[in-house]
């Protein structure tokens, strides 16, 4: 079973708008599927401002400069604090039928959450939206062994990207959690195991994968913006943070010894040294030192971007985007037709 964000009966356009819409910038990248791999012909970023919508419509139409049959389709990225996403392993008896499973366990997803939103976001009749939620591998040995990996949005925090898509007369495919196309795109060659850092303007994602899935997310408003009256007490004040927040992930036996870094943050000065030296053993079950490096475009598998010059930190996680057609392909070769879309008039749990 497999249920992607996007509209059925529909087949995924060969050229189709990456957007990620939900930091300082907004950006609006253009994709091409061509054979396994997509490539990407043209990108526009632009400050946010006071008035995204207006600047939202700039980017698009500085994109029909170069590209006149520019596509309205349009999937947008979403993470942070209004979104919840994790991979769930379910474990019974061979007994019941995976179909049987997976409705549970996606029950259960939703219930966890939604009280994590609404306990993070202090609103208590907080509605959310199912947005993924895709079997990842099932395994039959002496019982059924299934991994579940299911998104989750805040729903009056994507009514808005919606309005935002709408006014700029794009048509909204779908949403799709970042982290976990990141991690796909970074598993294509070799199973990622690693923390990722995504650092932003105003929040800090951290993202656990293993086995080349991602397992889990937490995320903490805490971002570049803060740093300019006094940096070396950011750093400071920023990395306990973090750690905190590894500190959340309270069923983790040990932490992979690898801390990937991207977002806009990752090219602070001074910043990945101090990571590097951080104490994360101290607090924290690693087995050694993690390995620290900063994500690059080539590292991307399936995702082509020669000659674009996009090489900043801040690009990776809206050029993962273009997992999304990889993904949609794959499901359908495999005999599995994409279900209706959970936009915000989707299924939400109130």
């Amino acid at each position: 079973m497999i249920k992607l964000p996007f509209k059925k009966h529909e087949v995924f356009p060969e050229e189709f708008l990456a957007l990620d819409l939900g930091g300082k910038l907004l950006k609006a990248f253009l994709f091409k599927t061509e054979g396994d791999y997509v490539r990407l012909l043209g990108a526009r970023k632009a400050p946010r401002g006071e008035d995204p919508e207006v600047a939202l419509k700039e980017i698009i139409e500085d994109l029909k400069s170069d590209f006149p049959d520019l596509p309205k389709t349009a999937v947008v990225g979403v993470s942070g604090p209004f979104t919840s996403a994790f991979t769930t392993v379910v474990r019974s008896s061979l007994a019941k039928n995976a179909g049987e499973i997976t409705t549970q366990a996606r029950e259960a997803a939703r219930r966890q959450a939604q009280e994590e939103l609404r306990l993070s976001l202090g609103d208590p009749k907080l509605s959310l939206v199912e947005l993924e939620a895709e079997v990842l591998e099932t395994k039959e040995v002496e019982k059924l062994e299934l991994y579940l990996f299911t998104s989750f949005g805040e729903k009056s925090y994507l009514r808005r990207l919606e309005e935002l898509v709408r006014a700029a007369k794009l048509s909204l495919w779908g949403f799709s959690f970042l982290p976990f196309n990141l991690v796909g795109a970074l598993s294509l060659e070799e199973e990622l195991n690693a923390l990722i850092f995504d650092i932003g303007g105003e929040k800090t994602e951290v993202s656990l994968a293993f086995g080349g899935e991602l397992m889990d997310t937490k995320s903490f408003w805490w971002g570049l913006s803060q740093a300019k009256a006094n940096p070396t007490l950011f750093l400071d004040l920023w990395l306990n943070a973090v750690s905190d927040t590894l500190g959340a992930f309270a069923e983790v036996k040990t932490f992979p010894a690898k801390i990937l870094l991207t977002g806009g943050g990752a090219s602070f000065p001074d910043l990945l040294e101090r990571i590097k030296d951080f104490p994360w053993g101290r607090d924290h079950p690693f087995d050694s030192t993690p390995e620290v490096g900063v994500i690059s475009k080539d590292q991307l598998g399936g995702i082509h971007a020669e000659g674009t010059g996009l090489d900043l930190p801040e690009d990776i996680l809206p050029l993962s985007l273009g997992q999304v057609a990889l993904r949609v392909r794959e499901g359908l070769e495999e005999g599995e037709e994409p279900s209706s879309a959970e936009t915000t008039e989707g299924k939400e749990e109130k």
